[in-house]
């Protein structure tokens, strides 16, 4: 296995005021794979969805001697991303009575040396910390960005009532096209994965108080996840967090 950053990582979820939990998160260090999966379509289709999307990828990974090392000529990127399409396969194929319109978001990060592989369906977010400045890592696959792309009108009738409404997840089409690529790390960089529960409540200046006011990475994944509640949390609420440590 290459040398993977030395990290610090916590992950936290809640309820919210919601009667279940769809959000999922996997944490397996030992694979260099953090994701969070938010699950949709209903009963407890969801929850099923984003749990067997995590499951499957993980499973891969992990049947793998070397999660980062290529796959005949595959590169990590196109790894992870054939573990996703597995999972798409896995969620369509359980697809029937109450599961029959289950599907789930992901964001996920494979570390390399000094880098990270970032795969993304959906409209859950990873994040880069750097020097008190947050950068968002990936798009959302949802009505409204497209409209954004393409420079149209975003305060229609049209777009007010379909603004949660994704445009692609796991399970949801027939194939499944998550982005995917890679982002340089350096120590001291702080990485967040997070459900939109999460994001769409604490905004990214709050997540630079949150993240100074220190502790370990769990202890500020917990006080990220209990800022979102507080604000009103009526959804599912997963974050976590990733903190690169210095190798030396």
């Amino acid at each position: 296995m290459p040398v993977t950053p030395r990290i610090d990582s916590g992950a936290a979820t809640h309820i919210g005021r919601r009667s279940n939990n769809e959000d999922s998160f996997c944490q397996r260090p030992e694979l260099g794979f953090f994701a969070v999966a938010d699950g949709l379509g209903g009963h407890e289709g969801g929850e099923v969805a984003s749990q067997l999307v995590l499951r499957t990828v993980t499973d891969f990974l992990a049947s793998r001697e070397d999660a980062t090392a290529p796959l005949e000529a595959e590169t990590p990127e196109q790894t992870l991303l054939h573990a996703v399409r597995l999972a798409h396969e896995e969620v369509r194929g359980q697809q029937r009575g109450k599961l029959s319109m289950m599907a789930s978001t992901l964001t996920g990060v494979l570390l390399l040396e000094d880098e990270a592989v970032v795969c993304n369906i959906g409209d859950s977010r990873t994040f880069l910390v750097r020097d008190g400045a947050v950068r968002r890592l990936t798009r959302d696959h949802t009505v409204i960005a497209e409209m954004e792309a393409a420079g149209l009108d975003t305060k229609t009738p049209f777009a007010l009532r379909h603004r949660n409404s994704l445009t692609g997840a796991v399970g949801m089409e027939d194939s499944v096209e998550p982005d995917c690529g890679r982002v340089p790390l350096s120590s001291g960089d702080v990485l967040l994965l997070c459900s939109d529960g999460l994001y769409e409540l604490v905004p990214p200046e709050m997540m630079v108080e949150l993240l100074a006011q220190g502790g370990s990475s769990q202890d500020i994944a917990e006080r990220l996840v209990a800022r979102a509640y507080d604000r009103g949390g009526t959804d599912n609420i997963t974050g976590i967090v990733l903190r690169l440590l210095d190798n030396g």
